[in-house]
């Protein structure tokens, strides 16, 4: 009877253990994965949208009212470092939903692995405004971030 007891117990804890639950990865609570060629969120990018990187930071762009700034910095959001909004003009220029965030294309998709915060931005009114973005952890208060991305942009 004991046997016939353990052997239950055993099988039973087994097959918990293999349950699949139908999640195989975590998304972060802030931002939205996207592994196709298209970005998400609430405003599907246009064809004349501007796209931005790294590389123009702390240059100043042009932008007509309604038309859309899309800024795509690199991220490791398993650092527990993100980019976050830190100066905005939003009577100018307002953000376009939430940030997305894409795994890097080149390397598969791993634990630890980089890719790409996505930021869209509208021009709301003919203006100028600086954008500033931070790269830092949200739980650190009082620290310098570790990147900033500062780009002037005029809304014509």
């Amino acid at each position: 009877m004991r046997k016939s007891l353990v052997v239950l117990l055993l099988g039973v804890a087994l097959a918990a253990c293999g349950t699949d639950d139908g999640h195989e990865g975590h998304t972060p609570a802030t931002s939205t994965v996207i592994t196709d060629a298209e970005p998400s969120g609430n405003v599907e990018p246009s064809g004349d949208a501007m796209h931005v990187t790294e590389a123009d930071s702390g240059q100043q762009r042009s932008l007509s009212v309604g038309g859309q700034l899309i800024v795509t910095l690199p991220s490791n959001p398993s650092t527990g470092y993100g980019w976050r909004l830190a100066a905005l003009d939003q009577s100018v220029l307002r953000p376009a939903g939430e940030p997305d965030y894409r795994p890097d294309a080149d390397r598969p998709i791993a634990p630890g692995s980089g890719g790409s915060a996505m930021w869209t931005f509208v021009g709301n009114a003919a203006g100028v405004t600086e954008l500033a973005l931070e790269y830092a952890r949200p739980w650190e208060h009082g620290v310098e971030p570790a990147q900033k991305f500062t780009l002037r942009v005029e809304v014509k």
